[in-house]
C-alpha cells in the first residue's frame, strides 16, 4: 500500500481504521518502487464485486488520487463522478439501451456482453472535464486559448491514470471505456450533471475475476531515443 501512503493523508475515522487494518507491516514485506506500482495498473475485464473496502474509502481513495493529479495553471478542471450500487447498474443499462438502438442487431450480443461485464464489477468512475473552467481561461489568457482543451485532455489523462493506479495498488482491477459521446446526453439527465461537464471515460472497476493476459510490447528502440 505504498502509494496509498503517500497520497492518503485526508482520510475519515472509518476511512483510517480499515486502512490501518490492511496495512502491511514494512520489515514483512520488501517495499515497491513507484514503477512497480505503476507495472501494476492492467486491464482487467472481467471484473466481480467481492471488494473488500467500504465505498467510503474507496471513495475517498479516488478523491485523492484526483487532488495529487497536476493540472494546466493549478486549473482543477476534472469532475469526477462514482457510482456504486443501483446508479453503477443503472449506468451500465443507459449504456446498453443507447448501443441497442446504434449497433446492428446481427451485432448487438457481443456488444451487450461487454456491457454486461462492466455491470458486474463492483463500481464505475465517471471522468468529466468543466468547460466554463476551460473557458474562463481561454478568455483570462486568449494567447493560449486554442492550447486550453488541449491541456484538459491531458489533465483528464493524468486522473484516469492516477485513479486507476490507485485502485490496481489495492488490489482492485479496473478497465477504461470510452462509450462517450453517445451516452452524453442520457447520462447527463439521468444523473442531473451540469451542463458545462464533458464526460472523456468510465473506469469500471471491481475484483479482479481474471488476470490480464500478458502485454505485447514494442521493441524500444521504436519507442525511445536518449540523447546526451
Amino acid at each position: 500500500m505504498a502509494l496509498l501512503q503517500r497520497i492518503g493523508h485526508v482520510l475519515t475515522a472509518d476511512i483510517t481504521k480499515e486502512f490501518k487494518f490492511k496495512k502491511r507491516a514494512v520489515e514483512d514485506v520488501n517495499e515497491l518502487t513507484f514503477v512497480d506500482q505503476l507495472k501494476k495498473r492492467r486491464s482487467i475485464y472481467v471484473l466481480g464485486r467481492k471488494v473488500h473496502f467500504s465505498q467510503a474509502y474507496l471513495a475517498e481513495l479516488i478523491q485523492e488520487a484526483v487532488r495529487s493529479c497536476p493540472s494546466a495553471l493549478n486549473s482543477q478542471s476534472s469532475r469526477i463522478v462514482v457510482l456504486f450500487g443501483d446508479s453503477h447498474e443503472q449506468f451500465w443499462q443507459i449504456v446498453k439501451d443507447v448501443q441497442r438502438k446504434l449497433v446492428a442487431a446481427h451485432v448487438f450480443d457481443d456488444t451487450a456482453m461487454k456491457i454486461d461485464q462492466c455491470m458486474a464489477g463492483y463500481g464505475t468512475v465517471l471522468f468529466y472535464e468543466d468547460q466554463s473552467t476551460i473557458q474562463k481561461l481561454q478568455k483570462k489568457i486568449p494567447f493560449n486559448a486554442q492550447d486550453f482543451p488541449i491541456w484538459s485532455e491531458q489533465t483528464s489523462g493524468m486522473a484516469q491514470y492516477a485513479v486507476w493506479t490507485a485502485l490496481a495498488d489495492s488490489g482492485i482491477g479496473a478497465c477504461l471505456q470510452h462509450y462517450n459521446p453517445s451516452i452524453d446526453a442520457a447520462v447527463s439527465q439521468h444523473f442531473h450533471i451540469d451542463e458545462s461537464w464533458l464526460l472523456r471515460a468510465q473506469l469500471v472497476f471491481g475484483s479482479i475475476e481474471q488476470e490480464a493476459d500478458l502485454k505485447p510490447t514494442s521493441q524500444d528502440a521504436e519507442r525511445f531515443r536518449i540523447l546526451s
